[in-house]
């Protein structure tokens, strides 16, 4: 079992949220937030085709034309924020959403969006203390369903603002090696998750919880989070997710899984090869899949950097 960094402290990301929103930058890519990844290659824009870039500018147009008009309203915050993080520009999504919480501080919508972005930009514990400060905002009140600025094939909205939160503060934890939360947050977040959906949020609240048990080397409980999920879920979203848990099961192989597959699967063969003792091949995958993205993809990017993390109880 891998000795735990005390130096993370978990009191850190439990006891001081406002503080930490204090820290975000007003121009977050002045601050650096934006250049690099974790293993120092660079961060690049996204090679969209000439009409998906068409099409998202002229989202983001229409967004800040509508912030222009309306900047009394949360909401035109907001889609200017993720219509800017949908084209891959998350510094400057993450400055509009920090405008927004100066005229809407108590925005656990703001907070939302603006801790995903900063956990894309590696800035974890910015992102957690987000996270932590939404989730006590919704404390008491009603949950409501998060509208999709990307609409799935059926045009169906599946998750809702607490359940959403609570997942993403689970994810994010993992970054921080505090597994227990990512366990505990993965369950809490699946509990809140409409019945409609709960096919759609099997896999990937079963992949994260599988990878934060192996990692805390208790391998019973992580087969056991993965071993009863059915090869049939009716999906709408989240096909890679089902892909990678069906390779954590044995279901699909490991010489199965090709460059066409995604780097959520890909991550799941690297930690696998990781589980299983073979380290060389783990860090090349883990490299190799940072490399292929432009933005990197900062799981395989802490698995490189700080593979022993781990926040004790």
């Amino acid at each position: 079992m891998m000795a735990p960094l005390r130096i993370l402290g978990a009191a850190l990301f439990l006891s001081i949220p406002a503080a930490a929103q204090g820290n975000v930058p007003g121009d977050t890519a002045a601050a650096g937030y934006c250049d690099e990844t974790l293993i120092g290659t660079p961060l690049r824009e996204p090679d969209f085709s000439p009409p998906v870039r068409k099409r998202l500018e002229q989202d983001i147009a229409i967004a800040r034309s509508a912030l222009e008009i309306a900047p009394d309203r949360e909401e035109s915050f907001f889609w200017l924020g993720r219509r800017l993080g949908y084209a891959g520009r998350f510094c400057e999504a993450i400055d509009v959403f920090t405008r927004g919480l100066t005229a809407f501080p108590d925005s656990y919508r703001l907070l939302r969006y603006r801790g995903r972005h900063l956990t894309r930009v590696r800035q974890f514990a910015l992102g957690l203390a987000d996270y932590e400060r939404a989730m006590e905002l919704m404390s008491g009140k009603p949950d409501v369903f998060e509208p999709d600025g990307l609409p799935n094939a059926l045009g169906l909205t599946l998750g809702t603002y607490k359940s959403n939160i609570i997942y993403y503060h689970a994810q994010t934890s993992f970054a921080v090696g505090d597994y227990n939360r990512v366990v505990e947050g993965m369950a809490r977040a699946f509990g809140l998750v409409p019945a409609f959906a709960r096919d759609d949020m099997l896999p990937p609240t079963a992949y994260w919880t599988y990878l934060a048990y192996r990692k805390m080397g208790n391998h019973a409980a992580a087969r056991r989070a993965v071993s009863e999920i059915p090869a049939d879920l009716a999906l709408t979203e989240n096909a890679d997710y089902h892909r990678a848990v069906q390779l954590m099961q044995g279901r699909v192989q490991r010489a199965e899984v090709t460059d066409r597959d995604s780097a959520l699967v890909k991550f799941a063969l690297a930690m696998e090869l990781r589980f299983s003792g073979n380290e060389d091949a783990a860090a090349q995958l883990l490299r190799r899949i940072v490399d292929e993205s432009p933005q990197g993809f900062w799981p395989a990017e802490v698995e490189l950097t700080a593979p022993d993390r781990w926040i004790a109880p």
